[in-house]
């Protein structure tokens, strides 16, 4: 039936096809489609007719051009094939094998494209060459970062051995972001893919550029490091993107700030050397758009030194019985000088460690996402602490300790899956009631209802509650009402930091008074500033001066000296 019809047969033959098919106008905009390249592209019909056809694929090689009109004589061809990436409706991208054929008219010229796509899968479903896909940026067909990290590795390995220089270009996309919001993410993403086309143009055979991630390249210059031919390629690529970029009836203009490093000056290692023209990228773009800039060298030594001091602490809070330890600080009543609790303190055992206040270092290991950690660390610390001054009969034992929580830990999303109170429910101690955890200000700023919900479960728990560092940062005052604080803490710099710094100090003690919070003043560390702060209305004080944080040992020996206010446990 079928056979009398070859109208239907090829409709038939395109519609039931395994292989992928696409029929364009000569332009590239999509006419028809068949299921087949509906599933490889993850798109359904209504999706794909009118689309160019460049949206759903990402070439790995530069693409072949096909001629608008054919003239026998010129010989040129009438079809080409190229790997290419499909990307799928999940955000994955499969490798496709694309061949391109184009149909004339009498005249030769072209007036349809067909476009066939077969999937480059073996019968048991794996990838081709699985190593090639694994270092290949689904994106942009560019090396990946497992890619360039073997080849700086090698790169670096010649240099050295060979006694010459390198140069890495690390670009960034100027308000790439604000553009793949205004075109949507499946322009976006063709355009990543025609920024990668002309930066790969401008790039010797022997360099190589690699797609990092997002809106962000790199560019390893081997033969020749140095600072003139690093310019020269920066310029390169910046001028290669000052044509304008289309999408639809758009015109786009792109820029990129480049930061160059090279080595060994700047870095002689893989890490710092991207990470120093991370640096200097980021110099570039406050310069504003398209800039390029070298690396400051005393940046990138502060730089080798955070990275440095990051890899200290990540070992240290995998093992921190070995690395760290707990220091307590005396709270007193500033009329009678008597102890009314104690704050625990982190100390570093590194010897050439900690010559900053702690929370030089606890920005750091927030950063690094091992708040929670620690935390949890310095409270099981505490608690045994704690457990063996109830059985030597310490007056240690009969005071409150207080532990300074990171904003993370009033999420409910930890690393182990288990809140803070599920986490203090099963540590070993009878009670809680001898221990205070310290909010910091600054994490009330964000989700207050998760913070109110966290705290009284906690305040459930018999835990008394602080909240720290105020003054410095905005607080919304009906929030604090609602939440269950029983002291609040009030920094002494804030007295030297402000012209009228006495008088933000004593507003945020009335204000605390006022809620039924008890202020402290922490930080008091000379006798200028106890003089000073001798005005306000707050009862409690902490510093330095009255006596500085102390091992458990030191404490202990120091408070049969000074016994403690019993009446505030």
């Amino acid at each position: 039936m079928l056979a009398q019809h070859p109208a239907r047969l090829v409709q038939h033959a395109f519609e039931q096809s395994q292989t992928g098919m696409v029929l364009t106008d000569a332009e590239g905009r999509i006419v028809l489609v068949n299921d087949a390249f509906c599933r490889i592209a993850g798109s359904d019909r209504g999706e794909t007719t009118g689309w160019a056809i460049e949206h759903f694929f990402v070439s790995l090689s530069p693409p072949s051009r096909l001629p608008t009109s054919m003239d026998r004589a010129t010989g040129e061809p009438r079809s080409w094939q190229q790997e290419v990436l499909c990307r799928q409706s999940n955000g994955e991208s499969v490798p496709v094998l694309m061949s391109v054929d184009a149909l004339l008219d009498d005249q030769h010229v072209v007036h349809h494209l067909l476009y066939s796509f077969v999937r480059l899968s073996a019968s048991a479903g794996e990838l081709p060459n699985d190593r090639h896909w694994i270092h290949i940026d689904s994106m942009t067909g560019l090396p990946n970062w497992l890619l360039l990290r073997d080849r700086l590795s090698h790169a670096l390995a010649q240099a050295e051995r060979a006694d010459t220089t390198l140069a890495m270009l690390f670009i960034d996309i100027d308000r790439f972001k604000a553009i793949n919001d205004a075109v949507g993410h499946l322009e976006g993403d063709r355009m990543l893919g025609e920024i990668a086309r002309r930066l790969q143009q401008e790039v010797r055979s022997k360099d190589t550029l690699a797609r990092l991630g997002s809106d962000q390249f790199v560019v390893l210059l081997e033969k020749d490091g140095t600072a003139e031919a690093a310019q020269a390629v920066a310029e390169r690529l910046q001028e290669a993107l000052e044509p304008p970029f289309t999408s639809g009836d758009r015109y786009l203009l792109v820029t990129a700030s480049v930061g160059a490093a090279l080595y060994p000056g700047d870095a002689e290692d893989e890490e710092t050397l991207i990470a120093a023209a991370r640096s200097a990228m980021f110099t570039a773009r406050k310069k504003g758009p398209g800039r390029l800039a070298f690396v400051d060298h005393r940046l990138t030594s502060r730089l080798k030194e955070k990275h440095r001091l990051e890899g200290l602490l990540t070992e240290a809070i995998h093992m921190p019985d070995r690395h760290f330890v707990l220091h307590y600080q005396p709270e007193f009543d500033r009329h009678t000088l008597q102890c009314t609790g104690l704050e625990a303190s982190l100390r570093w055992k590194h010897p050439d460690r900690w010559q900053h206040p702690p929370y030089h270092y606890l920005e750091s290991v927030a950063r690094l996402g091992l708040g929670v950690r620690l935390n949890r660390w310095m409270i099981q610390t505490a608690i045994a602490a704690h457990r063996q001054w109830g059985t030597d009969h310490s007056p240690l034992g009969k005071l409150a300790v207080s532990i300074q929580l990171c904003e993370a830990h009033l999420a409910h999303d930890t690393y182990d899956h288990r809140p803070l109170d599920h986490f203090l429910q099963h540590q070993d101690t009878s009670t809680f009631e001898w221990l205070a955890l310290k909010v910091p200000a600054q994490c009330l700023g964000s989700d207050l209802e998760m913070a109110n919900h966290m705290l009284k479960r906690l305040e459930q728990l018999g835990i008394r509650l602080a909240v720290g560092e105020l003054g410095s940062d905005p607080v919304d005052l009906a929030w604090l009402s609602r939440l269950p604080f029983r002291k609040g803490t009030i920094d002494a710099h804030l007295t030297t930091a402000y012209r009228d710094g006495l008088r933000l100090v004593e507003a945020s003690c009335r204000m605390l008074n006022a809620l039924d919070i008890e202020p402290v003043i922490t930080g008091i560390d000379d006798e200028a500033v106890a003089t000073l702060l001798e005005s306000t209305s707050c009862r409690l004080v902490q510093g330095n001066l009255y006596c500085p944080a102390m091992s458990a040992d030191a404490v202990a020996q120091w408070l049969d000296e000074h016994p403690p206010l019993t009446d505030e446990t």
